[in-house]
């Protein structure tokens, strides 16, 4: 019996072969720091102070003894009640082949708190002053987790509220360094081109260096116009809420929203040219009508002496005349508005528009 040739299309044929032909290729498919590479063997050593273990390696002896000193300085005002390890690398790339974490390490990480066994891992950049300030902004973070840990604890909250991002970062970048130049720049930049993240929405932007930034400048103007105390409070009260927002408005009196007209209006009040020496009219005035569009406003005084205000406005589709009491008592301000119609427009011959 004669087998007949099954035809395959051409395309077919070529999907097979390379198919069977190709290299595994399930690593392409996780994440790369699932296999980390170490490409150094470290022979660790351990410098012992008062507060801390360091550990290093041969060619870093002197690094290890300077970041020794830096973080004695920090424990001084920070004053965490356990011995912490610090773990020190000459370079990035010595850095990335940790294996604290299993995750790979991108470039711009300067640093990290490893929170299960409180073990803080820095990089040396090249600059003492870059390596002083990473230390003390990790330490911030060992004392901030050890400081929500236990006032939970004290007050029976083992599943307790723990603190946004925005305020872990920007409290470790507000104990560790001043304002400085570049997060004037980060901060002013996002205020002139309209792209600033308010408190209330800073979920937007979490993670990144910006949220970091902004975070410092909202416990730079809590310290300066509510009171260093209130960024302790802001710990110390944790355990009484389920969620920061609600920590926040007790201590500081504010939701987020309220916060942000203070804060934004402070910013852009530093920020734009203008208004060094102008207002926004909703600081300075009193709003009498805020529905629909109004337009032609027009002041007339009747003849009771009473302060009106004429203006053209389009509530229902019709384009009318209102008259509102420029009087906030009568008027009803930004609650209630009170308006009589005068003319209105588009129903009859009269007015048609």
């Amino acid at each position: 019996m004669r087998r007949t040739a099954t035809r395959y299309p051409l395309f077919l044929i070529f999907f097979i072969i390379t198919m069977l032909s190709a290299p595994p290729v399930s690593s392409q498919w996780f994440y790369f720091g699932r296999n980390k590479v170490q490409y150094t063997d470290f022979e660790w050593k351990v410098l012992k102070t008062e507060h801390f273990d360091i550990y290093y390696y041969d060619e870093m002896e002197e690094l290890a003894e300077r970041g020794a000193k830096y973080a004695e300085e920090s424990y001084s005002y920070l004053a965490v009640t356990r011995r912490i390890p610090l773990i020190f690398y000459s370079s990035h790339l010595h850095f990335q082949q940790t294996n604290v974490i299993p995750k790979h390490i991108p470039d711009g990480v300067g640093g990290f708190f490893e929170f299960l066994k409180g073990r803080v891992v820095i990089p040396s950049t090249g600059s003492s002053n870059a390596f002083k300030k990473v230390i003390q902004h990790e330490l911030v973070h060992v004392f901030m987790h050890a400081k929500i840990y236990f006032v939970n604890k004290e007050h029976g909250r083992f599943d307790g509220t723990y603190p946004p991002l925005w305020f872990v970062e920007g409290l470790a970048e507000y104990w560790s360094s001043t304002w400085d130049a570049q997060a004037e720049m980060i901060v002013k930049d996002a205020i002139l081109h309209n792209y600033f993240t308010p408190l209330s929405q800073i979920w937007r932007i979490n993670g990144t260096f910006t949220m970091y930034k902004e975070g410092q400048s909202i416990l730079e103007y809590i310290g300066e116009n509510y009171g260093e105390d209130k960024i302790l409070l802001l710990m110390e009260n944790i355990w009484k809420y389920g969620k920061f927002s609600d920590v926040f408005q007790d201590v500081i009196g504010k939701s987020y929203q309220e916060f942000d007209q203070e804060w934004v209006y402070h910013l852009k009040k530093k920020y734009y040219p203008m208004l060094a020496d102008h207002d926004f009219s909703k600081n300075i005035t009193q709003t009498v009508v805020q529905r629909g569009y109004n337009f032609k406003p027009t002041y007339y005084k009747d003849a009771a002496g009473d302060d009106k205000l004429l203006f053209v406005g389009n509530r229902t589709g019709y384009t009318n005349i209102f008259m509102a009491d420029l009087d906030p008592k009568k008027s009803g301000g930004m609650k209630k508005e009170k308006l009589k119609q005068l003319v209105k427009s588009g129903t009859k011959s009269d007015f048609e528009a």
